[in-house]
C-alpha cells in the first residue's frame, strides 16, 4: 500500500526534520508499506493545494497529515478531501520525535482499524498502548532531504536531530534512551549517511547526570568522531561533567534561560557564571535563548545584565500572547533586547580588557557602534 506522510510547516520555530514522522515511516515500511514523507516545511511559501500536487503521481490510499496547529492540520484535511484522497489520517505531533512513542502506536492502531488489509509481521501486532521508549526503531532518515535543513554545527557542517528520550506519560514525564541504542544509531548514522554533528532538542542531557555520565562513558569508548549539542542546566555543569562532555565530542551547549529567574538572582548567575567558565575552558560553543516576561520594563536591566556572561551566541524569546495582554508587541521587545543586549556585550569587551572603570570610560567615549564598523574580536577598530 501507498502511504503518504505530510509534515505542515511550523511559525516561529527553526525548522527541524519531521523526526516523528520518520519513525512512523521505519514501522509502515517494516509492514511492507511504500512510504513517502513530503515535508511542505521546506517551501512554506507554497499554498496548500500546490504543495499537494505531488500526491497525484504517488498515489497514496493513505495520506497522514501532521503538524503542531490543530486549525492547520483542518485546512490541509479539507484540501486533501478536496482532491478526492479517499482515507486521511490528520494526526498533532512535534517534529522532534518527543512524542514518537505515542504517535507510532496511535497510527499503528488505526491503519490496523481503518485498513483491516494492512499487512504486517505476525510478531509486531499493533500496539495497544504508547511503545517503550527503547522498542523505537531507527528513523527513516532515508526519506528525508537532510541538506535541505538549515542545521549547521558551530563550524559550518551540515547537522541533524538525534532523539534521546520521549514524553512517556500525560505528566510530561520523560523517559530516556539506553545510552547503548543511542552509541548504535550514531554509528549507523554516521556510517550510512556520512554525518558527523548532531542536535539533541527538547530534553536536556543533564535530566539524569548518572544517565548522561553512561552515556559519556559509552561514546568515549565508542570513538565514533562525532559531535553534538544539547540543550542543558546551568546548575548541573559543574568541571568533571563538562570535562566528560567535551571528551565524548560535545562541540555546543544551549541554555533556556528565565530572564527574571536567573538575572534578579544571585546564586542562580553564579551558577551561570561558573557553567560558563568550565565550558569556556574546554571550547564548548555556548548559545543561550533568554525567555522574556511581563513587566517588560525590566528588560533593560535583565538584558544589561545577560550581555555580562559572555555568552557566544542569545536569542530572545517573548511569547506572543503575553506580550498581547499588556499591549506590547513581541517583535518590537525582541528588537529591543537584541539591541541592548549588542550595546551591553560591546561595553563588556572594553570592560573585560581595561578594566571596569577604564573600560566603562573608553565605551562611552567611542560612542555607538556602528553596524559597518571594521573591529577586532575585542569590539576595538582595526
Amino acid at each position: 500500500m501507498n502511504i503518504a506522510l505530510i509534515a505542515l510547516p511550523t511559525t516561529g520555530k527553526p525548522v527541524l526534520p519531521p523526526l516523528t514522522l520518520a519513525y512512523v515511516a521505519t514501522l509502515l515500511e517494516q509492514r511492507r508499506h511504500i512510504v513517502r514523507i513530503y515535508d511542505l516545511a521546506l517551501e512554506p511559501e507554497v499554498p496548500i493545494t500546490t504543495a499537494l500536487q505531488p500526491l497525484r503521481s504517488f498515489r497514496p490510499q493513505v495520506v497522514v497529515i501532521s503538524g503542531e496547529v490543530p486549525e492547520q492540520i483542518s485546512a490541509a484535511v479539507e484540501a486533501l478531501h478536496d482532491d478526492e484522497h479517499s482515507t486521511v489520517l490528520p494526526v498533532q505531533m512535534s517534529r522532534s520525535g518527543l512524542d514518537a512513542n505515542h504517535v507510532c502506536a496511535g497510527v499503528l492502531q488505526w491503519l490496523e482499524r481503518h485498513v483491516p488489509s494492512t499487512p504486517a509481521p505476525a510478531s509486531s501486532p499493533a500496539p495497544s498502548g504508547p511503545l517503550d521508549v527503547d522498542q523505537l526503531p531507527l528513523p527513516a532518515r532515508h526519506l528525508l532531504s537532510l541538506e535541505r535543513y538549515g542545521l549547521r554545527a558551530v563550524g559550518g557542517e551540515l547537522q541533524t536531530t538525534l532523539l534521546i528520550g520521549a514524553i512517556e506519560s500525560g505528566d510530561g514525564r520523560v523517559a530516556l534512551r539506553s545510552p547503548t541504542q543511542l552509541v548504535a544509531e550514531l554509528r549507523s548514522v554516521s556510517h550510512e549517511f556520512g554525518l558527523r554533528h548532531y542536535l539533541i532538542t527538547d530534553v536536556p542531557v543533564t535530566l539524569d547526570r548518572a544517565w548522561l555520565v553512561e552515556l559519556l562513558t559509552r561514546l568515549c569508548d565508542a570513538n565514533l568522531g562525532v559531535g553534538w549539542e544539547a540543550t542543558a542546566d546551568p546548575e548541573i555543569l559543574d568541571g568533571p561533567l563538562v570535562a566528560h562532555m567535551a571528551r565524548a565530542g560535545c562541540e555546543a551547549v544551549r541554555f533556556q534561560l528565565d530572564a527574571t529567574r536567573v538575572f534578579e538572582s544571585t546564586a542562580a548567575r553564579d551558577q551561570l557564571r561558573q557553567a560558563v567558565d568550565h565550558l569556556r575552558r574546554h571550547g564548548i560553543f555556548i548559545r543561550a535563548t533568554v525567555k522574556l516576561v511581563p513587566p517588560y520594563e525590566s528588560i533593560p536591566y535583565l538584558v544589561d545584565v545577560a550581555a555580562t556572561f559572555g555568552l557566544d551566541d542569545v536569542r530572545f524569546d517573548v511569547a506572543k500572547t503575553e506580550a498581547a495582554s499588556v499591549g506590547a508587541d513581541e517583535s518590537q521587545l525582541r528588537e529591543m533586547a537584541r539591541q541592548i543586549y549588542d550595546q551591553g556585550r560591546d561595553r563588556q569587551r572594553f570592560i573585560n580588557r581595561f578594566g571596569p572603570a577604564l573600560g566603562n570610560l573608553i565605551w562611552k567615549l567611542r560612542g555607538p557602534r556602528s553596524p559597518g564598523a571594521h573591529l577586532d574580536d575585542e569590539g576595538l577598530p582595526v
